[in-house]
């Protein structure tokens, strides 16, 4: 067995110096973490989710964060509008590094090793500073009634400058604008009596077609009435009429036939007298006399 010894003790040495050398190489990086490999490699390794290795003492290994950096962009004073009144932004704003490999090794120039606090300081720079120019191309009356175009005109002005920085801009949503002499309050004085006047305005006018047509439906429902008598008048006149003629028909039948009676009766009579009369008739009659 010894014998064998110095066969075995190099053999383990040599197990665990490999050991030890897989160990102090193989890295695993995080989803919301890129580690880049640099030294050996003409282009850097990026690793992001995924396991690695590095050759010890001849590369190193870097991080770069991936989570999402949330920022409270408030401009530090107040900024003229294009209308020269001075206000505060105050602006909810998320970004954070781009996952591809350019954007990565962009924003490895700039943030390598920095933490989430130092990007966010730098970025929001950035964002204010577009915050700051686009508030002086707009109105005070477009900002606080289109925060939309606000917002699109920043998106647009500051993503090209973020991109040189390997930043996304995940959102940007603005909180509120104040100013320093009330204007916006008044202006909001303003807007709700401008929306309490329309609102009359429309009360007033709905309740004006309400009237019309009431009355309209009250002149529909006369007109049906009076048409419905008249065409009652009509049909009782008719019918009147209709009864008349045919008493008068009936009156016509009945004096003829009246006439037709008399006549009739008139010549049984003449013809009576115009009889001979016998001579028994004639006896008869003297004797009475």
């Amino acid at each position: 067995m010894l014998e064998f010894l110095p066969i075995i003790i190099p053999a383990v040495v040599i197990i665990a110096l490999i050991a030890l050398f897989i160990s102090a190489g193989y890295v695993k990086a995080p989803p919301d973490t890129a580690l880049i490999i640099s030294g050996l490699r003409k282009k850097p390794k990026i690793l992001i989710g995924k396991a690695g290795f590095k050759v010890p003492f001849f590369e190193r290994v870097d991080r770069l964060s991936l989570k999402l950096i949330p920022l409270d962009i408030k401009t530090g004073d107040a900024v003229p509008t294009a209308d020269c009144i001075n206000i505060y932004v105050d602006s909810a704003v998320n970004v954070k590094v781009s996952p591809d490999s350019e954007s990565i090794n962009i924003a490895a120039q700039n943030f390598l090793n920095k933490t989430i606090d130092d990007i966010g300081k730098i970025v929001g720079e950035v964002l204010e500073g577009n915050i700051r120019e686009i508030i002086c191309t707009m109105r005070l009356r477009e900002l606080i009634g289109d925060r939309k175009t606000f917002v699109e005109k920043v998106s647009e002005n500051v993503i090209p400058d973020l991109k040189r920085m390997g930043i996304e801009l995940v959102s940007f949503n603005v909180q509120r604008f104040s100013d320093a002499n009330h204007v916006i309050d008044d202006l909001g004085i303003d807007n709700i009596s401008q929306i309490k006047k329309d609102a009359a305005i429309a009360k007033a006018n709905a309740d004006k077609e309400v009237e019309i047509a009431r009355a309209r439906a009250s002149k529909e429902a006369n007109d049906a009435k009076v048409q419905s008598e008249t065409e009652i008048a009509i049909k009782q006149n008719e019918l009147e009429i209709k009864k008349s003629e045919l008493k008068k028909g009936a009156d016509i039948k009945q004096a003829e036939a009246d006439a037709l009676t008399k006549f009739r009766k008139r010549s049984s009579a003449e013809r009576l007298k115009s009889q001979p009369q016998t001579p028994t008739l004639q006896g008869r009659k003297r004797s009475l006399s």
